[in-house]
């Protein structure tokens, strides 16, 4: 097997355990959304950064890797995917469609985990319009008047109430 094989099946390694970590914790920040643990998430923030980073790294390596690999190969630009490498390295492109094929498995957990994440916060989010759209037909109105329909018309002066929102 060639350096650059190696090298490149040592940095899928790498990003795959980094995908992992990632996940695990993301996995723990839901429990800690449920608990309101502020200063957990806010850690747990810290350290999703620093695995971005070194995520980031890996992947640029992972990019060279895979461009000089190529190149040898004499594969065109476009072709500088590990799926046409594997096959044009015979008996080495077992070890490293099999890395590959780890890491986009692991890969895939994350996007099923963001997509879980995203469905939670956006429940969450009703939630809390919810609520306060109960609490805004809670408050007892200032003075007011009637307008034309029966309803209360609400003062010039008042300001309305919003809820932001985010999706």
């Amino acid at each position: 097997m060639t350096d650059a094989t190696i090298a490149l099946v040592r940095v899928l390694g790498e990003e795959t355990e980094l995908v992992r970590s990632l996940v695990g914790i993301l996995q723990i920040d839901q429990k800690r959304i449920i608990e309101h643990d502020i200063e957990a998430l806010e850690r747990s923030n810290t350290e999703k950064e620093e695995l971005v980073l070194r995520l980031q790294g890996a992947e640029a390596a992972r990019r060279q890797l895979t461009e000089r690999l190529g190149t040898s190969l004499g594969l065109a630009p476009e072709d500088h995917r590990v799926s046409c490498m594997c096959p044009l390295l015979g008996e080495h492109g077992a070890e490293l469609e099999r890395a590959a094929g780890t890491l986009r498995a692991v890969v895939g957990s994350l996007a099923e985990l963001v997509a879980l994440s995203r469905g939670f916060l956006e429940q969450s989010i009703l939630g809390i319009r919810s609520v306060l759209a109960l609490l805004l037909t809670l408050r007892t109105p200032e003075p007011a008047t009637y307008d034309a329909n029966g309803r209360f018309a609400a003062p010039r002066d008042q300001q309305p109430v919003s809820v932001r929102r985010e999706v």
